[in-house]
């Protein structure tokens, strides 16, 4: 009885995951004062942060995206062959894969254009469409799912939280870094986060439901060949 719950809790969170992204999507194509804000706000933020050099917001369009991509990737890599967890190995490693094809698929489909090039202080993106927020919503897959293993597999509250407060961190600096240069409006970002808290609730059953794959396929290959 109590599993029951815990699927139905589950399957509600992602139902309402599921709503707020399609009532997003709604607002931003029917309702035009939704874009109106979003210009305002990122003009807020420009003005409210222009006293700082304009290398901090630049930091995810450098390296150090691609490192704090890899760092994840590799350190949990590293763990889950060590571990023999090869679900979870397989899993991490198709968050970039995965979060790039439905961007693929999601740009071209709501085309939503970017911010006016007078409000991008630079114009690394011009000619791509704008919802979702790429940028967000790997960040959130990949750093979401660091936070879920960490309380999953470490024992150590100090490092979990101290590895927590650095992912949200992350997560939240990449989405208003794409709002203060200019290239996102507020709600790419917003939709890239809600989009990526469905994904990783959709990841977690997913990850149970590949190591009973894994231990079926390996029983079946250990039988046909004893």
């Amino acid at each position: 009885m109590a599993n029951v719950h815990v699927v139905l809790s589950k399957m509600k969170k992602i139902f309402v995951l599921l709503f707020l992204f399609l009532i997003l999507l709604i607002l931003i194509n029917s309702c035009p004062v939704i874009t109106q804000w979003d210009r305002s706000l990122i003009v807020f933020v420009q003005q409210k942060l222009s006293h700082l050099p304009l290398v901090i917001p630049m930091l995810p369009d450098c390296i150090m995206y691609s490192i704090m991509i890899g760092i994840p990737l590799i350190g949990f890599g590293v763990f889950f062959i060590k571990k023999n967890l090869y679900a979870d190995l397989i899993c991490i490693f198709s968050v970039p894969l995965v979060t790039f094809l439905l961007n693929c698929i999601i740009k071209p489909i709501i085309k939503r254009p970017r911010p006016p090039m007078e409000l991008q202080i630079t114009s690394i993106h011009p000619d791509s469409f704008s919802f979702v927020s790429s940028h967000s919503l790997v960040t959130i897959c990949l750093w979401g799912m660091v936070i879920w293993y960490l309380h999953k597999y470490c024992a150590d509250k100090r490092l979990k939280l101290l590895a927590s407060i650095i992912a949200i961190s992350w997560i939240l600096f990449v989405g208003l870094s794409r709002i203060w240069i200019g290239v996102h409006n507020p709600t790419d970002v917003l939709g890239a986060y809600i989009l990526g808290l469905l994904l990783i609730s959709l990841y977690i059953p997913a990850t149970k439901a590949v190591e009973k794959l894994l231990i079926e396929i390996m029983l079946k290959v250990v039988k046909k060949f004893t």
